[in-house]
């Protein structure tokens, strides 16, 4: 089925879409509750000076490769991840599986009336699928208690929580022992996309890995740090990481 591969001293399950689709499938109908997060270049750099989602990636049930760059730098220091999955794509798979089986998930996240639009996108696209509620992300701590109890209350499945790295992985690994049953997904943009608030990438671009230089095209005022500077830091780390490990077994 699934295999953990470290990359960077961190811990992926490599597996294809339908693998992964099949596994959550069967962890969240049997309410098995968990952790589930999608692991890209961005997520690396950040969890290499940010101590609290290095963490929480550690302590997840289910870390899954996103993005060429995770693909590549795990192939050149020869644990390949082979397969791209994020939560954009895997998501709605999961949901067409999940609808005749009663699936229900929670939409949590994004700015307010996204979360509402991108459910009702997706209770359209996939009849049976059962919307078991939505709430955006700009709430306050004090809040917090309130929406715990209401989504422990609605009990979905699956929780997708839409807050964009490092936040929502931080978010989840703080809460989810308060969701008994309810598995937690960390979904970055998914939202924004799923309510067409944002354009995807046409799929011949998105088929050769360049779907970061789209997005960098789309919003170049937000993006370019991530993808630009970002990028830069991800490459010193994995170049960094290959000459430490290349250094070890010579002196082995």
């Amino acid at each position: 089925m699934a295999d953990r591969v470290s990359f960077l001293n961190t811990n992926f399950d490599r597996m294809s879409e339908s693998e992964a689709v099949d596994l959550l499938l069967t962890r969240l109908l049997k309410r098995q509750g968990g952790r589930v997060y999608y692991g890209n270049a961005h997520t690396m750099v950040t969890a290499a000076k940010d101590p609290a989602l290095a963490q929480a990636l550690e302590k997840s049930d289910l870390l899954l490769a996103d993005g060429s760059g995770v693909r590549w730098g795990s192939a050149l220091l020869g644990t390949p991840l082979v397969y791209n999955l994020n939560g954009t794509d895997l998501v709605p798979s999961l949901c067409k599986s999940g609808a005749a089986k009663g699936l229900s998930v929670y939409l949590l996240g994004a700015k307010p009336k996204v979360a509402e639009e991108a459910a009702a996108k997706l209770k359209k696209a996939y009849p049976g699928l059962v919307i078991a509620g939505t709430q955006h992300g700009y709430f306050s701590e004090a809040e917090t208690p309130q929406i715990l109890e209401a989504i422990r209350a609605a009990r979905p499945h699956l929780l997708l929580v839409a807050m964009g790295v490092p936040l929502q992985e931080i978010w989840i690994d703080k809460y989810a022992s308060f969701l008994p049953g309810i598995t937690c997904m960390g979904v970055g943009g998914l939202f924004d996309f799923v309510a067409e608030r944002v354009a995807r990438a046409p799929y011949f671009i998105r088929s050769v890995g360049m779907e970061w230089l789209w997005r960098l095209a789309m919003e170049p005022n937000r993006l370019w740090h991530r993808y630009i500077i970002g990028n830069l830091v991800f490459l010193r780390l994995v170049l960094t990481y290959a000459f430490t490990l290349n250094s070890g077994e010579q002196t082995t």
